[in-house]
């Protein structure tokens, strides 16, 4: 077998450390690229119970390096020793995760699963100032040490929104996810009754059908809460009933106009359309390519 270049294992090891550091950054889009679906360390990644299993992952480490072929000792030995520190970098990741979660006001059930490859229960629960705006839950048990669920992770803040009255999750990035028994929760609504729940295909919004983009519908008027499940990932929001949705149109686009600051992700733009907040008032808008 061919021996495999040490700088580029340990830049797996990199590549993966400086992930880590930046997820799950749900506020912003992450801008760092998470290893590729087949490098190495989802092998080792996959043999560890959590990401704290040191045991697991010296174990994975000394296999894979041991599987090699080195022309010496001292290579193989320097090499073993080089892909250890990924042991080292992993085992803080579970708190650097919490941490960077509760700053950005959400919580979840991720952390108290001591086995990331069977957690039961997962949701995902974000507030503002100290109130709760919606929740996405999974009833069934995902393996969370695949390559899948991180790529989720890492670009939670662009694939997921949470208002007053509205969730939206965009998994086309990660389709599969609709498998896993997902339901959404909308915190805080004031309607007397079980509201209306609009659906939008990307350009228009229209009424749910009930079986077919929603199902199991409950609403508790003295919690204030609305519960559901959805039939596919979309944008969805609670409106009172008979209430009729009318969809923002753009029809122009003032490209003098278009301002972006890198430091913060954000785009200012001027634009003409129909159905539009009033001037100086915030829009929330995900930009597709």
């Amino acid at each position: 077998m061919k021996q495999k270049p040490k700088r580029a294992i340990l830049a797996s090891v990199a590549i993966f450390a400086m992930v880590m550091m930046a997820m799950p950054v749900l506020a912003e889009p992450s801008n760092h690229e998470m290893p590729a679906e087949d490098d190495v360390f989802w092998t080792l990644f996959a043999q560890m119970t959590h990401p704290t299993d040191s045991s697991g992952c010296t174990a994975a480490v000394t296999n894979y390096v041991n599987s090699q072929t080195f022309d010496s000792e001292e290579r193989r030995q320097g090499e073993l020793n080089g892909m250890l520190q990924f042991c080292t970098g992993v085992a803080s990741m579970p708190a650097d995760m919490e941490s960077s979660m509760t700053a950005e006001g959400v919580e979840t059930s991720l952390f108290s699963n001591s086995n990331w490859h069977h957690v039961s229960d997962l949701y995902f629960q974000k507030s503002e100032n100290g109130q709760p705006m919606g929740r996405i839950s999974f009833s069934h048990k995902i393996d969370f040490m695949t390559y899948d669920f991180f790529t989720f992770m890492n670009h939670f803040g662009e694939l997921v929104q949470f208002q007053d009255g509205y969730i939206s999750l965009n998994a086309a990035m990660v389709p599969q996810m609709i498998n896993y028994g997902a339901s959404f929760t909308m915190y805080g609504l004031n309607f007397t009754e079980t509201p209306d729940i609009y659906v939008s295909n990307g350009t228009t919004m229209r009424k749910a059908i009930e079986g077919t983009d929603i199902s199991g519908v409950s609403y508790d008027a003295t919690a204030k809460t609305l519960t559901f499940t959805p039939g596919h990932f979309s944008s969805f929001k609670a409106v009172e009933k008979g209430t009729t949705v009318k969809t923002m149109k753009i029809t122009k686009v003032d490209p003098k106009n278009v301002k972006y600051k890198a430091k913060k992700s954000k785009f200012t733009v001027n634009v003409k359309g129909s159905n539009l907040y009033k001037k100086g008032s915030p829009v929330t808008c995900t930009l597709g390519y």
